[in-house]
């Protein structure tokens, strides 16, 4: 009985077939399998029809189109989508340090991301907030990680057509899309997934070969791994049990299992030896002064719903191709929203699959095992990262399972699929089945589930891409980058709060429009923006991000007696038409002096030294503080000043 989709094979084609075998003895399994597959074709194709590559190699075509079909989707919806709270604020880091082993180790909110980090520097100093250069850096990520899971799939099941059906659901997947989509995320996601099948098809190398470079290659993808996301300590609770599904010889009596540890000793002394490394940079990063992140382990009642959410509303639907709706939650992000109805069908699809696989198919309770480690591992870890805080409402996020879907449809191949040298995969129901309903019905049965899925899964985008793609900030960034970039020179930036939630004050100084426009700024600039604390031509942001000359919308005003109250004594007292209350206040003075000389503008405990300079003048200053009265003081002997107006207010586009 076939083991794929393949048809039997032709007389021809076992001549060739025979003739490779005796000449191939010196060649490797990968080359022994291409060049079976050319003569197979070359046998069976007309003369005429192996002139273009894409007809020379069908499954390879099916592959390209699959993977390029799901890009062309992905990039419909990144491309209309864009950055989101925390890509600012890593820009303006981004900016603000070099390329240093500093930068790149520190521990950002208890992620360890050197990868990712990197990535933010060259796009901050390449092309700050360009979100066209940025998508195609996302797309590319994806293309890569696509092409990777294929060659993750050939090395464990072999290059068998049936593998296009996991595979194209794969491509579609919704899981990853939030985590593909928003570029803080991205940055971790795709290196992390990237990384974990690039271990998988060295580990299953060294499983099959014992190669220790196979094992120093799985090693150095798990560094990868590690330099991206430490949710890479999830592969740890995986990788044993993915090790005994693709030995299926090994039985689980203790002896056997001991000779596979010995046999392959050299990868797992690699995993610790890395892991060691790892654990002496983030440990101390973790500890280190402004850098520690909230973990603490939640209490029974939110993980039992964190628990349940997570599989029964998220990963398991998403399994076939949900949600099939989703809730805004901020600009640009959401969360799972779909219809009970739709759960249900897809816990039920859920146990006619893996009850129909177990049936079939010998050893994949292995791969299911594996898998329900890995979820159950990766749950953990969120869960004491954020659910004593966020709720478990935060199961609700498919990108805290994107990195399963790796195993997920690993597993998926070994349903369709033997794995390369496996003898007698399928157990005798198959064979009944596949005597009493025909090989292409059957897998025409297979592929229409897959396709509907498929389906879904574009249902599942085309919602996400209506709620990401409303982000209303797009125009605000294009004219804040616009305007900063037609200053003129004289020009000074008014340090802000960033309006609306662009940002949020969550995010401290970062929430800052210094901070905001670092990226499309210039050292000279951005170093005036960081420590300017007085300005004498400011500039303030606007709701739509324009920045204008600023006035102050005054919340009181000083009372100057005679026109012009002069200084006594090198100070001057305004007192204020009422008392303010504790805040942010732009506080402008407008002065007459008959030479330059500094001052101190004080409002309460809060003050501020300035340069006055001869002649008429006016200066502005930001100040933290209460009180009923402003304040200046330190004016030299020998200058006469007067103040003619002062106003301490909220500052304002000047109309």
């Amino acid at each position: 009985m076939s083991d794929d989709l393949a048809p039997p094979p032709h007389t021809g084609q076992a001549a060739a077939t025979a003739a490779t075998a005796a000449t191939g003895a010196n060649r490797t399994p990968r080359e022994s399998r291409a060049a079976l597959r050319q003569e197979a074709v070359a046998v069976n194709a007309p003369a005429g029809e192996l002139d273009h590559w894409l007809v020379r190699d069908p499954i390879r075509t099916a592959v390209i189109v699959i993977l390029l079909v799901s890009l062309a989707v992905r990039f419909s919806v990144v491309k209309d989508s864009f950055f989101i709270t925390d890509d600012y604020m890593l820009s303006a880091r981004a900016m603000e340090n070099p390329l240093s082993w500093g930068y790149l180790t520190r521990v950002h909110t208890g992620h360890f991301e050197p990868i990712g980090f990197t990535v933010m520097w060259l796009l901050a100093h390449l092309a700050p907030l360009n979100w066209a250069v940025t998508v195609l850096v996302l797309i590319a990520g994806q293309a890569v990680f696509g092409a990777m899971m294929w060659r993750l799939l050939v090395e464990v099941f072999g290059r068998r057509p049936a593998l296009l059906i996991p595979y194209a659901m794969f491509c579609f997947t919704p899981l990853t899309l939030s985590a593909f989509t928003w570029l803080a995320a991205a940055i971790i996601w795709l290196p992390l997934m990237i990384a974990i099948t690039g271990m998988l098809i060295y580990h299953t190398r060294y499983v099959r070969s014992g190669r220790r470079l196979d094992a120093l290659w799985a090693v150095l993808w798990f560094v990868v791994g590690l330099a991206s996301f430490e949710k890479i300590v999830v592969f740890l609770t995986f990788i044993p049990f993915f090790t005994m599904a693709i030995s299926p010889t090994v039985d689980f009596r203790l002896r056997s299992v001991l000779g596979l540890v010995r046999r392959t000793l050299w990868v797992w002394l690699g995993y610790a030896v890395a892991l060691a490394a790892y654990l002496v940079l983030y440990i101390p990063g973790v500890r280190s002064a402004g850098n520690a992140s909230p973990v603490a382990a939640p209490t029974a009642g939110p993980l039992g719903d964190f628990v349940y959410l997570s599989v029964l509303r998220t990963f398991v639907p998403g399994i076939f191709g949900g949600p099939w709706d989703w809730q805004p939650t901020s600009y640009g992000l959401g969360i799972v929203d779909s219809p009970r109805a739709f759960d249900w069908l897809g816990w039920l699809l859920a146990l006619v699959l893996v009850g129909g696989s177990l049936v079939f198919r010998r050893g994949v309770a292995r791969f299911w095992v594996a898998l329900l480690a890995y979820i159950a591992g990766s749950l953990a870890v969120v869960a004491m990262g954020r659910v004593a805080f966020g709720g478990a409402i935060v199961a609700l996020e498919t990108r805290y399972l994107a990195d399963a879907v790796v195993p997920l449809f690993v597993t998926l191949g070994a349903c369709v699929a033997p794995m390369v040298g496996e003898e007698h995969p399928w157990l005798p129901l198959r064979a009944r089945v596949d005597r009493a309903v025909s090989r292409p019905l059957l897998w025409g049965a297979v592929s229409a589930a897959a396709l509907s899925t498929v389906l879904v899964s574009l249902h599942a985008f085309n919602g996400y891409a209506a709620m990401s793609t409303r982000n209303p900030y797009r125009g605000f960034v294009d004219n804040a980058v616009n305007s900063f970039r037609a200053l003129p020179a004289s020009a000074q930036v008014f340090d802000t709060a960033v309006p609306g939630e662009l940002i949020g004050p969550l995010f401290a100084e970062y929430n800052s429009v210094s901070r905001f426009l670092a990226p499309v700024a210039t050292d000279e600039q951005r170093d005036q923006m960081y420590t300017r604390r007085w300005y004498t031509n400011p500039y303030v942001i606007t709701p739509t991000g324009e920045l204008k000359p600023m006035t102050v919308s005054p919340s009181a005003t000083a009372q100057v007696f005679g026109g012009c109250q002069a200084a006594v004594g090198g100070r001057i007292e305004l007192p204020l038409s009422g008392p303010l209350f504790e805040w942010s206040w732009a506080v402008r003075v407008g002065y007459l002096a008959d030479s330059a000389t500094p001052a101190v503008i004080s409002l309460g405990s809060a003050q501020q030294e300035v340069p006055l300079v001869e002649g008429l003048g006016e200066v502005w200053v930001n100040l933290i503080g209460a009180g009923d009265r402003l304040v200046i003081t330190g004016l030299a002997d020998s200058v006469n000043v007067c103040v003619g107006d002062a106003q301490v207010g909220l500052p304002q586009a000047a109309p």
